[in-house]
C-alpha cells in the first residue's frame, strides 16, 4: 500500500530551489507541510514567501548547500499497487435525464415516499431513522425531487446489472460486481443559533427571581439549503471519488452517469479490500492455530510436571514413614517393654498408611500415564504468574 522515497540532502536541496514547494510536494506524493517539516529537520533552507512570484533576475540568490550527507525519506502511497478497474465497454448512458414527473416509480421509491410524507421534522430533517427505506436525509421541501432522482438512478443502475437492497441495519446498498456498496442522499442544512428569549417582565413590587433561561444549552434553528449530495458511504484507501453534489455547474441529477461509473470503481476497490481481509483472516487463523497448539502443549507439560512432583513428594513422605516404622520395629525386636500384640497392630496400620501415600503401591498407570484432559473452557489467553519449579532457572 505504501512505499518509501529517499533523497539525498543535496538532491532535495536542489529540488526545493528549482521547483515551488507545493508543486514538488505533489510530485513526491506528500503534503507541502510534510515536505517543509522534512526540509527544516534536515537543515535545508527553503525559499521565502513570494519567492516564485518575483522575476528570476530579482529573486534572492540560492544559499549554500548545508554540510550534511544524510538522506530524507518520505512514506508515500504506492500508486503502482492501486487496483485499476477493468472497465467494460462503455455501456452506461452518457446522459441520463431525470423526468419532471414521477412515472411508475420503483417499489423502493414508493416505500420511501410513504414514510417521508408522514415523517416529522427533527432538527431540520425528516425523521425516518430506523425505518427500512432508502437512506435519504433531507428536509420536507425536496421530497419530490429526491424521489425522481432516486427513481431514475435505481432504474439506470438496474439496466447496468446492479441491484438494490435495504439491509437489516437500514443501510441502502447497491450490489455491484457482487460487492455491496452503501450509499445515501443528504441535504446540506445550515445551523443558526436561535435568538435568546426576552427576559420575563418583573411585576411592580414583586420579589426578584434569578433568570435561569440563559443558563440552558444554546438552541439552534435548522435552515434547509436544498443542496443535495449523493454519497458512497464506504471507506477506501485510495482517492476515488465518493461524493456528487449540487454545484454551480450542475445539479446532482446531471451526474447520474458519473455516479454509476463511480459505483463500479468503488466496487473494484471493495473487492480488493475484501480479498485482502480474507487473506489476513486465513493467515491469522493459521497463526492462531499454531499459538493454541503451543499453549496447549505448554499447559500439558506444566500439568505433567506438577503431577510428577506431587507423586515424588508423596513417595518421599511414604519412604520417611517406612524409615520411622522400621526404627520402631527394631526397638520392638530389641525387647522394648511394650505389648507385642499392640505393637504388631500398630506396625500393620502404619505400613498401610505408608502404602496409601506411596503412588507406586497403587495403579501404576496413573503414575506413568502422559494423557492430560484439558477443560472445554480452557482459556488460552489467561495470565498465570510464573511459578518456581524444579525446572525453572
Amino acid at each position: 500500500m505504501y512505499t518509501y522515497i529517499s533523497f539525498s540532502i543535496a538532491e532535495l536541496f536542489d529540488k526545493v530551489w528549482e521547483t515551488p514547494v507545493l508543486q514538488l510536494a505533489q510530485e513526491i506524493g506528500v503534503s507541502d507541510v510534510a515536505l517543509g517539516k522534512a526540509c527544516r529537520k534536515a537543515g535545508i533552507p527553503l525559499p521565502g514567501r513570494g519567492h516564485w512570484a518575483k522575476q528570476a533576475n530579482v529573486r534572492p540568490q540560492k544559499p549554500k548547500l548545508p554540510k550534511n550527507n544524510g538522506t530524507v525519506e518520505f512514506k508515500v502511497l504506492d500508486r503502482s499497487a492501486i487496483p485499476r478497474p477493468s472497465h467494460k465497454p462503455v455501456t452506461i448512458e452518457q446522459t441520463i435525464q431525470v423526468p419532471d414527473q414521477l412515472k411508475e416509480p420503483h417499489p423502493l421509491v414508493i416505500q420511501w415516499l410513504k414514510v417521508a410524507r408522514s415523517a416529522k421534522i427533527i432538527d431540520g430533517f425528516l425523521g425516518a431513522k430506523g425505518r427500512r427505506v432508502l437512506d435519504i436525509k433531507i428536509s420536507a421541501a425536496p421530497i419530490d425531487r429526491c424521489a425522481r432522482f432516486f427513481d431514475t438512478l435505481i432504474k439506470a443502475a438496474e439496466r447496468e446489472g446492479y441491484s438494490w437492497k435495504i439491509t437489516e441495519t437500514n443501510t441502502t446498498s447497491v450490489i455491484v460486481n457482487n460487492e455491496a456498496v452503501a450509499v445515501r442522499l443528504v441535504e446540506r442544512v445550515k445551523r443558526l443559533p436561535s435568538p435568546p428569549q426576552p427576559p420575563q417582565p418583573r411585576r411592580p413590587g414583586g420579589a426578584w427571581t434569578p433568570d435561569f433561561s440563559r443558563m440552558v444549552y444554546p438552541r439552534y434553528e435548522w435552515i434547509p439549503t436544498g443542496e443535495l449530495t449523493f454519497q458512497i458511504d464506504e471507506y477506501t484507501d485510495y482517492g476515488e471519488r465518493k461524493n456528487w453534489k449540487d454545484t454551480k455547474t450542475g445539479l446532482v441529477e446531471t451526474k447520474i452517469a458519473d455516479i454509476l461509473v463511480g459505483l463500479s470503481r468503488i466496487s473494484v476497490l471493495l473487492k480488493k479490500k475484501r480479498e485482502q481481509r480474507e487473506i489476513q483472516a486465513r493467515e491469522y487463523a493459521a497463526a492462531e492455530a499454531v499459538r493454541l497448539e503451543r499453549v496447549r502443549k505448554a499447559e500439558i507439560q506444566h500439568r505433567l510436571q506438577l503431577k510428577l512432583v506431587n507423586h515424588t513428594e508423596k513417595w518421599e513422605h511414604a519412604e520417611r514413614l517406612r524409615s520411622f516404622i522400621g526404627a520402631v520395629a527394631k526397638r520392638v525386636e530389641c525387647g522394648q517393654a511394650v505389648d507385642p500384640t499392640a505393637a504388631k497392630a500398630w506396625l500393620e496400620w502404619a505400613n498401610q498408611q505408608a502404602n496409601l501415600l506411596d503412588p507406586t503401591e497403587g495403579d501404576l498407570m496413573t503414575v506413568i500415564s502422559l494423557e492430560v484432559q484439558l477443560e472445554n473452557g480452557f482459556n488460552t489467553y489467561s495470565y498465570r504468574k510464573p511459578e518456581k519449579s524444579w525446572w525453572s532457572e
